[in-house]
This record gives structure tokens, sequence and C-alpha cells, in this order.
């Protein structure tokens, strides 16, 4: 049975920064014996709304679950918060937990959640000239991180482009401050993702192309990961939990009405936001082969300096 009531809101993790990877060793997650909630973690996103809708549609439950979702920081944070056993499965962005893996962090892949699609789009100011990915030599560009997707992403487009990825200098800055930043001109070309890239259109910036296109159209972005530990004591609660987060996805994609609805009971952003944003593109299913092939771009970007084969990362 789920449990009512329970979520909880974490805004504390990053305080465990890189000492809590240290406990990989020695960590206890997964010590939650399968009669207790499972703790879930996830960052307050549009994306994320396939978790709290499985709570809230009874989904989990269908499956014999009683789930706490627990709200953690978003990025590299939601690793530490896994690692130290604060949750026992939680949301994370795809090279972040490559990375993890890369670092010999026990972290393995479980289920879907979303793809890169439109809601994720490249802005200029709307005097600066630049019009296509070709015109971004020469200039800065915003992404949340450094060791990130977006970094995959951007080299990617370059490269199809004809130009090197040392033609754009990469700068690094939360989301919610690129705005203001393209404004004084302090960047030239951020890179934005859903309800950021409602506000940027709103507030009469360009977008010259989705950051997800060509030759990383269709990117697997961000999914649910566990420890070794958890996957291997609790099988069918991690079954159990792909299996909700898929059906949850599948009602989902394309139901703004519903996201509109749902959204603003567990972030900032208001109904009247989610009515205007490029639609997410929810994949519960996780995809082998586009992770195994963010893997290689990883390292061919020198983001992880070793080959990594996916593979056994993967829940069967």
């Amino acid at each position: 049975m789920i449990r009512r009531g329970t979520v909880r809101r974490y805004f504390t993790i990053a305080a465990l920064s890189a000492a809590a990877l240290g406990l990989a060793a020695c960590g206890s997650p997964g010590e939650a014996a399968a009669e207790e909630a499972v703790q879930i973690g996830y960052f307050p996103l549009v994306h994320t709304a396939t978790a709290v809708n499985a709570e809230e549609n009874g989904l989990f439950a269908a499956e014999g679950l009683e789930v706490e979702l627990v709200q953690t920081q978003g990025g590299a944070a939601a690793i530490p918060a896994l690692i130290s056993g604060n949750v026992d499965l939680t949301y994370a962005n795809y090279t972040s937990a490559l990375l993890a893996v890369q670092q010999g962090l026990p972290v393995r892949f479980i289920s879907g959640n979303d793809v890169g699609a439109a809601d994720h789009g490249i802005y200029v100011a709307k005097d600066s000239g630049i019009t296509r990915v070709e015109d971004l030599a020469g200039k800065t560009f915003a992404v949340n991180n450094l060791q990130n997707i977006g970094t995959v992403a951007i080299y990617s487009l370059l490269e199809d482009a004809g130009l090197d990825t040392a033609a754009v200098d990469l700068i690094e800055m939360p989301y919610p401050d690129m705005q203001a930043a393209l404004e004084r001109g302090a960047v030239d070309a951020i890179w934005q993702v859903e309800p950021f890239q409602a506000s940027a259109a709103a507030a009469g910036f360009v977008k010259i192309s989705n950051l997800f296109t060509g030759p990383v159209e269709g990117m697997p972005v961000a999914g649910w990961i566990t420890t070794e530990k958890f996957l291997q004591e609790n099988p069918e609660a991690v079954e159990g939990f792909r299996k909700a987060i898929a059906a949850s996805a599948e009602e989902l994609q394309d139901n703004r009405a519903r996201l509109a609805e749902l959204v603003p009971t567990f972030t900032k952003v208001s109904a009247e936001v989610v009515e205007q944003i490029e639609m997410p593109r929810f994949q519960g299913q996780l995809d082998g082969d586009q992770l195994q092939k963010t893997a290689d771009l990883m390292h061919k970007y020198k983001i992880i300096d070793a080959a990594l084969d996916v593979r056994p990362l993967l829940a069967d």
C-alpha cells in the first residue's frame, strides 16, 4: 500500500557533497526491509510528475508497493542521497549517474523517465545575430553543469555542424540564473529546459534549435537509479517500481491537463506555466542502446576517462 501524505521535502542533500561519495564502500542503502516503505528520491520538476502521478493514481499500490516520496536536490546531488542511504531509489540525470559508476560507486539503472525533445532548447538574445548552431563559434554557452548531458549534446551538435568542440566556451551556471546572464550579455547563448524555456520565450529570447536534435535526437536525459545492494535484495520492489513508472509515463504523455493539475502541487510551477511549456517526452522503458551511446559520448568528450560498458549496470 502507498503511505499517503508522506511527501517530505529535503533541501540539505548538497551538504553531503563529495564526502558522501566516500561512503560507497560501506554505505547502507537497501537496509530497509521489504515490508517498509520504499524511499523514492525525486527533484521537483515537471519531468518527475511520473513518480507523483504513480503515487496519487495508485500505480505503486497496484504493484504492491508502499512508498514514500522524498524531495531531493537535483543534478549530481541526487547521487550522494542514494549512496548515503537517504533514499532507496532516485531520479537522476544519466551523465551524473554514469560518472558516479566510473568513479566506482555501486549505481544501477532501473527505469527510464524522459528523453530529450522540444522541452530543451538553445536560446539567444533577439538581436544577437545568432540564428543557427554554426553561429555559436567563438561564443559563450551556459550549461547547468560542465559534466552533464548538456555538454554532451552541445558538443555533438557543434561537431555535426562542422565545428570543433573548442569553438564554444562553456560556462557553468544554475538554470534560474541563465536568463539574467543572457540579458546582461554575460553569455551569448543558454540551455533552457522547461519550465525555464517557457519563461525565456516569454521574455523575448529566441530559440535557435532544440538541444536534443540531429545526432542526439531522442537521447535519454534522466531516469531512475538505485544501488547494487538494493537491487539485489529487493528485486520484486524494483520490478514493481519499473512497471508503475512505465504506466505513469504512458498516462502523462501528451496529457497537458493532468500535468497542469499535478505539477503545481509539488513544484513552484503554476498551472498557467504548464499550459505554455513544450511537453516533455516521457519514456518509462530504459533504452540500453541509447544509454550506451551516452556513455560513449561522455568518453569521447573526456567527461569520463575510460570506456564504460553499461550492460552490467542495467536491471534485468
